[in-house]
């Protein structure tokens, strides 16, 4: 029996030639412009003019262009498998007074560290700007004369929340929150979760009535995450064991206040009222200051167990909570220049957090029940 199937060729001549996948090299035949012309169109580079994207962009379009995931894996590959050579400079902006201030607490000179070696890894420089001798205008100028277009915000100074440069120009990556403005994407460890983590772990090792310590200062530096995480944890257990937190208002004191005086004595005073009302057994904190109370106060960890928010590599004395602030570092600049690769600059419409879990660090300072 013959089939008649001039009907059928035409069609399925056609979905044939839908189907098939458009290169880029078809792309650039039909533009009458080079491969690697579309390449750098379809990243939207700017190193081509606005024009050329446009139309290069629009061909394929047309076309029915789609990457392809599996050779853009490959490409990926290759590019990791090579010795990294110099993409350029990255910038990580100081805005501390002394510059050397930034790097008092443990944990931020961790996150510059991470930076560091991803962007060796990566073939990129870290260079650092101490914003305290310049104007926005002038750091603006010299970021762009280096032809710098990422940059990196570490923590800022307690109380300094705003900054302004031509952010037009620039991807951005800030760490924590205490750079409220502009709201960049942000880098931090998983605080909340560290905080409920830090509870689940007493709890574990035999503790009941655990308490929460720290300063305002603190506690706005982390959005109130690891307060929230205490809160939240302490909701499963039965009420006799909820202990309030301990938050001393800190924002009269220190270098910025009016009297610039010394929040220790207050702060302790203030700690050995609570410490003597509610009687914890172990108590999570979120300050330097309370390893010095325990000692001047007389409380050994026996009597009560002490855990930090963020302990470190190099405080074997005390359990808690290691952020992964070398992570953290890594993850920014990984960030910061897939930014740069799409071209995204300026201050993002909806900014992206993403976080970094912590990890349980044990030490004498909770000797368990």
């Amino acid at each position: 029996m013959k089939l008649d199937s001039g009907g059928d060729a035409p069609l399925k001549r056609e979905h044939s030639m839908s189907s098939r996948r458009i290169s880029q090299t078809e792309i650039a035949r039909r533009a009458g412009v080079h491969v690697t012309t579309v390449s750098l169109a379809l990243r939207d580079s700017p190193r081509l003019p606005a024009a050329t994207r446009e139309r290069i962009q629009k061909l394929a379009k047309d076309l029915g262009y789609e990457p392809d995931p599996m050779l853009a894996a490959l490409v990926a590959y290759k590019r990791n498998a090579r010795t990294a050579r110099h993409q350029g400079l990255l910038a990580w902006i100081n805005n501390h007074t002394p510059p050397e201030a930034l790097y008092e607490p443990a944990e931020f000179r961790e996150y510059r560290e991470g930076t560091v070696l991803r962007c060796a890894e990566l073939g990129y420089k870290l260079e650092e700007f101490h914003t305290a001798t310049t104007t926005p205008a002038q750091l603006s100028r010299m970021l762009h004369a280096r032809n710098i277009q990422g940059l990196l915000f570490p923590p800022q100074p307690v109380g300094y929340q705003n900054l302004t440069l031509d952010w037009e120009n620039f991807s951005s990556v800030a760490f924590g929150f205490r750079l409220q403005h502009p709201a960049f994407h942000r880098a931090c460890n998983a605080q909340y979760r560290s905080a409920m983590l830090a509870v689940e772990t007493m709890r574990a090792k035999g503790y009941r009535r655990i308490g929460f310590v720290t300063v305002e200062g603190n506690e706005r530096s982390a959005n109130g995450n690891f307060s929230s995480g205490y809160l939240s944890a302490q909701r499963h257990f039965p009420r006799k064991e909820h202990l309030p937190p301990l938050i001393f208002d800190d924002t009269g004191f220190g270098p910025g206040s009016p009297t610039r005086a010394d929040p220790g004595p207050a702060f302790q005073k203030k700690f050995a009222a609570w410490y003597e009302a509610h009687r914890p057994d172990a108590i999570l904190s979120h300050d330097p200051s309370i390893p010095l109370f325990f000692k001047r106060l007389k409380i050994d960890f026996a009597t009560c167990g002490l855990a930090v928010i963020s302990t470190t590599r190099n405080a074997p004395l005390l359990a808690g909570i290691h952020q992964n602030n070398l992570t953290i570092g890594r993850a920014a600049v990984d960030f910061l220049v897939g930014m740069i690769h799409r071209n995204e600059r300026g201050i993002p419409e909806t900014p992206i957090e993403f976080l970094v879990e912590g990890i349980w660090v044990d030490a004498p300072s909770l000797p368990g029940r």
